[in-house]
């Protein structure tokens, strides 16, 4: 099976599409969760239950959405390349 490249949400393009601008999201999410688990790992202190503590719906809602995100860029390598002059 072959990889097709793809675009990384680094390109520094000026312009981004629909996909792109997903892409950003979806990397900003899995940053927030791995810093998330670092701070589980290194420091057992959750920082998502930290700051969402009253609002346990928000933080579960928080968890889905970095496992979302996560699930997204798992798909990412089979995407292929997009043109940006649609």
């Amino acid at each position: 099976m072959a990889f097709t490249s793809t675009q990384s949400p680094f390109s520094g393009r000026a312009r981004l599409n629909s996909r792109g601008t997903l892409n950003w999201i979806a990397w900003a999410l899995l940053v927030i969760g791995a810093l998330n688990w670092g701070s589980i790992g290194l420091f057992d202190v959750n920082l998502v239950a930290l700051i969402f503590s009253g609002m346990p719906a928000i933080g579960r809602a928080a968890y889905v959405l970095v496992g979302v995100a996560g699930v997204y860029f798992l798909s990412v390598p089979f995407q292929g390349a997009h043109d940006d002059a649609q």
